[in-house]
This record gives C-alpha cells, structure tokens and sequence, in this order.
C-alpha cells in the first residue's frame, strides 16, 4: 500500500477534493492546505466543527484510507474502512468462518495472546525485572483459547506495575478517562485501532469474525484481536513520554509527539525491526497465510514462529498534523 500519512484535523475544518487532493479549509485561520489522497492512510476527525463532502469519503476509501471521527476524549465514535480494496475480499471471510469454533481458532488465539504478554514484559522489564521474568515464567500456561486466562493474570501485574512507576493511584480505565496516563493511552490504541483495522479491510478480511473477541454487537472484533500484540508500543511510548516530559493535559503538542513517536517505534519480528505500518502488515499478512493454510502460524511481534511467510511491500511512514 502506497499510504504514508496520518492526517490530524484538531480545529475548525471543511474538507474536500480538489484534483485527487484533499483540500483542508480552516476558516479560523483563513487558511488551505492540500494533502494527495493517495498519501493518507487515516484521517482522524477531532473536532465537533469538521465538515466533509460526500466525494472525500468515497475518494479516500477507493485509495484505500480510514476516516476515524472521535469525542473529546479521543475516544473513537465512528470508523469508516475501505471496501472493494482486495481482490480476494470475496473468499476470505468465508476462510475466516470456517475456523470459528475449531482448534485453528484457539490456536492462533493463544500466539497472539503469547505475543501481547512478550510486549508487556518487553516494557515491564524496565520497571520491574522480577515482574518481567514471572511474566515469562507463565508464559507457557497459555493454550487451548488461554483457557486459564493467563492474559488476565498478566494484565493484572502489568498494570499494576506500570501506574506505580509514575507514582500514580489510577488504574487503567478504557472509557471516560480523564487523568493524563490513561488518556494518553486511549489515544494512542485509537490511532493503532485504525491502523490495524485499515489493513484488515485492505487485506479482504470481514471484522465481525474475531478469534478472541466475538460479540455480535461488535463490528470491530478482529481488529479488537490484532490491536493485542501491538498494545506495548504505544505503553512504551506513553511512558518515555510522560517519565521525561511535564505534560499535565492532552494537548495538541502532546497527541502529535505520541503519533510520530508510534510511527518511529521499532517493532521486532524474528532478527528484524520493522516500522509500525510494515509490522501490521506482515502480521495481517501471516493471518492470511494460515487461513489459506492452517499448519502455518501467524507472524507478530516478539513471537517469531512461522517460516517462509512473503513479505509485503511497505512504504516508510509520516505523519501531517493540523492543530
């Protein structure tokens, strides 16, 4: 995928398309800005005043970009996926159903609930190596669909850890945060969710069919499973941030040093480091992989096990920012 961007928009804001670019009017500024459609991987909504035309959503979906639109807390309210984007979106969805209730489903459930856990520790272990080490120690405890819950047990540890090393009472909370850690992290995961979720729909593969998550009035379940192992990026990030820097809110300043500080984060897939879109990608990939062939195994982070998957083709990744 050619896409490069994230676009953004914190203000007032009309957009359109002008010539295959998007074309960002801000009144308040008397201001225009123009971005090449082909360019942008998502567009993030932040503000209550942003209008669009029919055509930006239609054009930014043929070139294969997500639209995600959030409230003041950077909480996500709408997603809009490109469709159409893959030329095997017809027959994966029907892969994906065969492996539903089957031990394939359990299977890679437990590979990307191990990789989630080998994140956490990776950022544990510059806290609390003890932790970190009992992490792995119940590592291998994870199998037949994490029947023990073992995610949970780390979590537990994990968070408790992590809030302690800025001195911090809260706790981890998903929704209505208002303290500068846990909105910190919100965001971020809002930004890796639309990543992620983009190179689903990209890839041909239908949300609705989770392999660990699986709620019907979820239509966001596989992206839900593929965020996991991708979570300990932004928790890095968030605490480099906030353990150097004195932040008290979530500005614009702040959003936009956690974006570019994701995009620049290094992501370890067996001997090699890729950027964040290319390591979506190859994950995404390996799924596709092992739904066509069910000895394979998927590709993620910190937990290299499957030989021989092709690498997809991935272009270096910036970020645009209109505050």
């Amino acid at each position: 995928m050619g896409n490069d961007y994230i676009i953004s928009i914190e203000k007032e804001a009309r957009l359109s398309i002008d010539t295959e670019r998007l074309k960002v009017f801000l009144p308040l500024d008397d201001k225009t800005h123009y971005i090449a459609v082909m360019d942008i991987a998502v567009l993030i909504l932040a503000h209550p005043c942003i209008s669009l035309t029919a055509p930006v959503v239609q054009y930014l979906s043929k070139k294969g970009a997500v639209i995600l639109s959030v409230d003041e807390k950077f909480m996500p309210t709408a997603l809009t996926f490109p469709i159409g984007y893959n030329i095997d979106g017809a027959k994966r969805p029907h892969q994906q159903v065969k492996i539903i209730n089957s031990e394939y489903q359990k299977k890679y459930l437990d590979q990307i609930i191990k990789s989630k856990i080998l994140g956490q520790e990776k950022v544990l272990r510059l806290l609390n190596k003890e932790k970190a080490d009992y992490l792995i120690k119940i590592l291998s405890r994870v199998k037949n669909g994490d029947k023990e819950n073992i995610e949970g047990l780390a979590a537990k540890i994990y968070w408790e850890v992590y809030f302690k090393a800025f001195d911090s009472i809260d706790k981890r909370e998903k929704q209505g945060a208002t303290d500068i850690i846990n909105s910190c992290l919100n965001y971020g995961y809002a930004v890796l969710r639309a990543i992620i979720a983009r190179s689903l729909c990209s890839a041909g593969l239908c949300l609705n069919f989770g392999l660990g998550h699986y709620r019907k009035d979820n239509p966001f379940n596989l992206a839900e499973d593929f965020i996991e192992p991708f979570r300990y990026m932004v928790d890095a990030v968030v605490l480099e941030i906030l353990k150097t820097k004195d932040y008290k809110e979530l500005s614009s300043l702040l959003k936009k040093e956690i974006i570019l500080n994701i995009l620049s984060f290094k992501v370890k897939i067996g001997a090699k480091n890729y950027r964040l879109f290319q390591a979506v990608d190859e994950a995404i990939y390996s799924f596709c992989s092992c739904l066509a062939d069910t000895r394979k195994n998927l590709v993620l982070p910190n937990n290299y096990i499957s030989r021989g998957a092709k690498r997809s083709k991935c272009s270096s990744q910036h970020i645009k920012y209109e505050s």
